[in-house]
């Protein structure tokens, strides 16, 4: 048997910091990433791609606690979204403008699906067999 789960807007990033980014374990409460992956000894992550120079950041630079939660977090957020507001605000521009301006793209409603196979699912075993 399989389980099925449906992950919404705002919630990936939950998802991420608790289970994915920590081996598929569970991120005790109040642990930062850094020490709770370096336990699970699972490496930080890193971002890779082409798009990178648009959004101000480098290949190979470490996937931050609060750029996770801004794009996977908030409507799809810049990962610098909190930079971006601060000296938007702090130039006089007002809170709508700001925000607006870390803003990716449009809010989705499903931003994931996890499907979860047991360690020792029945079926499984059959598929190598022949």
């Amino acid at each position: 048997m399989m389980d099925i789960a449906i992950i919404r807007a705002g919630q990936m990033y939950r998802y991420y910091l608790r289970q994915v980014l920590v081996g598929d374990g569970r991120r005790p409460a109040r642990t930062p990433l850094r020490e709770a992956q370096d336990v699970a000894g699972s490496p930080a992550g890193r971002w890779m791609g082409r798009g990178l120079a648009a959004l101000g950041l480098t290949a190979g630079e470490e996937v931050t606690e609060a750029q996770l939660r801004n794009v996977f977090g908030e409507r799809g957020r810049h990962p610098y979204a909190d930079r971006i507001e601060a000296g938007l605000l702090a130039a006089g521009e007002s809170p709508t403008k700001a925000w607006k301006a870390g803003a990716l793209g449009r809010r989705v409603t499903v931003t994931g699906v996890d499907l979860v196979f047991p360690a020792a699912a029945d079926g499984l075993p059959a598929v190598g067999a022949g």
